[in-house]
């Protein structure tokens, strides 16, 4: 088992956010993120994930003209690798 601290990153294309108008970046807080759609990610051999929420969600969320979508969050991720020592110390894995 490992453990993980990331900022992990999403980016995606919903024509249905596209947009005209002066402001270039849409930066949306917290409370508006849970009104758009986000894709359902999930982490391989993961066994607990984990976003961090200090005095506010540790997110960022941005919508582009075009529709495209940047989506920023902090995750801490524990994780399992199976491993088979049969040839200890000279073999390899990947998780």
């Amino acid at each position: 088992e490992y453990t993980m601290d990331v900022f992990f990153r999403q980016t995606w294309v919903d024509k249905r956010l596209r947009y005209d108008g002066p402001i270039e970046i849409l930066r949306l807080n917290n409370l508006m993120v849970s009104k758009v759609w986000t894709p359902d990610t999930f982490f391989r051999n993961g066994k607990k994930s984990v976003a961090h929420n200090m005095t506010a969600p540790n997110k960022l969320f941005r919508i582009m003209r075009n529709g495209t979508i940047l989506y920023t969050m902090r995750l801490t991720i524990s994780a399992e690798c199976p491993m088979r020592l049969v040839d200890f110390p000279m073999d390899g894995h990947a998780c």
